[in-house]
């Protein structure tokens, strides 16, 4: 009995002495007993865990049909065409805006008109003097012989008029024949383009009297002879002064305050309340001429 309680006892002592000595040689940074604990003893029971909690998982989760996967899919690709379409129009309601902002000191000096802001859409490779079909039309108040402009000045006017969009001819053109005056001396003229000089982006003031005090670099704006189009609106500044080639009268030559042959973006002046008047008195004229 005493042999056996001394066996059991001697057992226990090297259990202890074997421990210690593990903790010890785990504790200096011994690499072989450290990779056999984490491989034989710590690698296992993380598995084991790990195996336990996805099975654990997969018993109260369990896997989508197909039917519901491709209805998740068909919802997630709906979503995703209404965030599209809500970003084409914020980006386009922002266009808007900023090209309103654009025109608010020139609406502030003229309130009897508005300005509906369109974009270049097309150019017709033969038109002699850059004229252009912008994406705003008699859906959205535009009218024919609207003046068209930018933010830098006065570019042409809508010659013809669709649903959904519009052609503008240039001040380029020989056909424009714009009342305008020079800011500085008031002496007035007509805009109106040359086929010689169209290519280089500039147009005339024609018109003008012999005995003129203009000079080069005074700022030409619409004189609002006529009733079409606004007055002040800018146009150019004298390049220089010359005489007519065929007639031998004097013209000035303007450089428009804008590039009008690269135009993209412009505003279409709607609402003049003097372009109201002259055609309403047209019209009285047309019905009595008929009477």
């Amino acid at each position: 009995m005493n042999g056996f309680f001394s066996c059991k006892g001697f057992k226990v002592m090297v259990t202890i002495v074997v421990f210690f000595l593990v903790v010890a040689l785990v504790s200096s940074g011994n690499s072989y007993v450290n990779n056999f604990m984490t491989s034989f003893i710590l690698t296992p029971i993380q598995q084991v865990a790990s195996g336990g909690a996805y099975t654990t998982g997969d018993v109260l989760t369990p896997p989508k049909s197909n039917e519901q996967l491709q209805k998740e899919v068909s919802e997630l690709e709906e979503e995703n065409r209404r965030l599209n379409d809500m970003l084409v129009e914020y980006y386009d309601i922002k266009r808007q805006n900023e090209e309103l902002t654009k025109f608010y000191d020139i609406k502030k000096e003229n309130t009897d008109f508005s300005v509906v802001p369109a974009t270049v859409i097309g150019r017709d490779p033969n038109e002699n003097f850059y004229g252009f079909t912008a994406d705003k039309g008699s859906a959205d108040g535009i009218r024919l012989n609207d003046p068209v402009m930018t933010e830098n000045g006065l570019v042409g006017w809508v010659c013809e008029v669709a649903p959904r969009s519009c052609k503008v001819t240039t001040i380029l053109s020989p056909d424009a024949s714009i009342g305008a005056s020079d800011k500085k001396t008031t002496e007035g003229g007509i805009i109106s383009g040359s086929p010689e000089i169209s290519d280089d982006g500039i147009t005339r003031l024609i018109n003008i009297s012999a005995q003129n005090k203009m000079e080069k670099d005074d700022i030409i704006v619409t004189s609002g002879y006529g009733g079409i189009f606004p007055k002040n609106l800018k146009i150019g500044k004298i390049k220089e002064l010359s005489h007519d080639s065929y007639t031998g009268l004097p013209v000035a030559v303007i450089e428009p305050f804008e590039n009008v042959k690269d135009v993209s973006s412009v505003a279409i002046v709607v609402n003049f309340s003097g372009k109201g008047d002259i055609e309403e008195t047209s019209r009285e004229k047309q019905e009595s001429s008929r009477n």
